[in-house]
């Protein structure tokens, strides 16, 4: 970011010499959006799993580039993009650091192309109302990599003190009056604004509505990072207000994780939640969606579903399976067939793989007869067209046993070391394609 001394003069052409207050307070709020950035996104990754690395990032209403200065050299991409040129001047640009002059309606990019878009204070600075806001989100969700994550905040209508002009109430007035009170007790505003009917704060109910027809959605159930029970659980007096219904409502302002909907169920693995530690025991080497689970070199990402068990010893090398379990697997575009690597310690015991083209279509790809006790490597081609997003594969044993120990409960069926989607098949030692299963 450029020196004090280049903002001031900006300032001083925005509001005038004489203005000093209000070229005080400008300079002050861009020169600390960097520590605001910062201090945002250290919430969203307390709240879930970001990897920047081999990411494009989309910062729209970037201001003078706080964001792209913090991440810029973590990602392999970062686009800061506001309306405003006279902030934009003082970003610096660099390799993989890049900005421009856009509207957010407009957005001028291909369809999918940035798995991380940040939003910060942005859309209500939108003009023409709900349904230009609404298009603001349906131009994000467009550009947005099928599972990739919208980070927005926003302040709420309701909530009394307005922070743009730093004073109680005026968004409750009319357009006339709110300029004439603003303009009373905060003229350096109306300045830089011609009216404060420039900012068009959305209640909880527009924010909703617009959500809803724009076809994203929070990844949590409050705008607060929080689902109702642990808004209840972490802040009991408001939290009154998620039990009856209007958890919505308290927030100074809405801030979260927007997803496209049929993403949720998948990207909620991500959130950084005690059951899901205590239920899944995620590796700590990976944080996004993989072609391949390897057990073996502790290599999965968030997309164990049902039906794990933790390692034995608490280490590398096999995840124990129920009768049935399921995970979900990337595929980046062209895999075709699904491998399957493991060990039945029981006899004349049958696998059965399924594998989901979509929510409520499940297809049997294959099956394998474990006659003896043995290590196994089974790979099916799947029959329908390969699409870049998330497979889910099943995997059900015909068996179970329980372990000798009189304390373990566990009921068993295999062990997995290794199961994936690849682009061709597996190769026997005579470098030939090994028949399916």
């Amino acid at each position: 970011m450029k020196q004090r001394k280049q903002l001031l003069d900006e300032a001083k052409g925005i509001f005038g010499a004489e203005n000093r207050e209000a070229v005080e307070r400008w300079v002050d709020y861009w020169q600390h959006s960097k520590e605001r950035n910062r201090a945002l996104l250290h919430s969203f990754e307390r709240l879930t799993l970001i990897n920047f690395e081999r990411k494009r990032v989309l910062d729209i209403g970037c201001g003078t580039g706080g964001l792209g200065e913090i991440i810029g050299d973590r990602c392999h991409l970062y686009v800061g993009a506001d309306y405003n040129l006279h902030v934009l001047k003082f970003a610096d640009a660099a390799l993989r650091r890049k900005y421009l002059q856009c509207s957010g309606v407009a957005l001028p990019f291909q369809d999918a192309c940035f798995d991380y878009i940040f939003a910060f204070d942005v859309i209500e600075h939108i003009q023409g109302g709900e349904p230009l806001q609404t298009e603001l989100l349906r131009e994000m969700k467009r550009v947005l990599r099928p599972f990739g994550m919208i980070f927005l905040t926003t302040p709420n209508l309701w909530h009394p003190f307005e922070g743009h002009s730093r004073m109680y109430f005026p968004q409750y007035l009319p357009t006339f009056l709110a300029d004439r009170y603003v303009g009373l007790f905060n003229p350096g505003f109306l300045k830089e604004h011609n009216t404060f009917g420039e900012i068009q704060l959305l209640s909880p109910r527009v924010f909703k509505r617009t959500l809803r027809n724009s076809g994203l959605t929070f990844l949590h159930d409050l705008p607060n990072g929080l689902d109702r029970l642990e808004f209840l659980k972490h802040a009991p007096w408001a939290g009154v207000f998620a039990y009856l219904g209007l958890g919505w409502y308290p927030h100074a302002e809405f801030w979260g994780i927007l997803v496209k909907r049929s993403a949720q169920e998948f990207l909620r693995r991500k959130l950084r939640r005690t059951w899901f530690y205590e239920q899944n025991q995620p590796s700590a080497n990976l944080s996004d969606f993989q072609p391949s689970i390897d057990f073996r070199r502790d290599a999965y990402g968030y997309q164990l579903g049902d039906g794990w068990y933790w390692h034995e010893n608490n280490g590398t090398g096999f995840r124990w399976m129920r009768q049935r379990s399921s995970c979900y697997l990337e595929n980046r575009g062209s895999a075709r067939f699904v491998r399957v690597h493991g060990y039945s310690p029981l006899p004349a015991n049958r696998l059965e793989i399924r594998v989901w083209a979509n929510a409520g279509d499940g297809l049997v790809v294959g099956e394998h007869f474990c006659k003896e006790r043995q290590e196994f490597q089974v790979e099916y081609l799947i029959p329908f067209p390969p699409r870049p997003g998330l497979t889910r594969v099943d995997l059900a044993f015909d068996q179970t046993f329980r372990p000798d120990k009189p304390d373990d409960q566990r009921e068993l069926s295999a062990m997995i070391f290794e199961l994936g989607l690849t682009e061709e098949r597996m190769k026997d030692e005579g470098g030939r394609m090994k028949e399916e299963g």
